[in-house]
């Protein structure tokens, strides 16, 4: 199956577009279409599959 070249988003635990920080850690997980960005207090809330989202359109 051929992928496609392309960057993933980097989101909070809300699915909100990020930053990252310095001096802060982060736990990443690549989930479908973005990366989670988890701060050591958070949890991850439930966030869209983005990938799906992207070949509808």
């Amino acid at each position: 199956m051929p992928t496609k070249n392309r960057t993933l988003p980097v989101v909070d635990a809300f699915g909100r577009p990020t930053k990252l920080q310095p001096k802060i850690t982060y736990k990443m997980r690549v989930k479908n279409g973005y990366i989670l960005a988890l701060r050591p207090h958070q949890r991850q809330h439930r966030l869209p599959n983005l990938v799906a989202q992207d070949d509808r359109q």
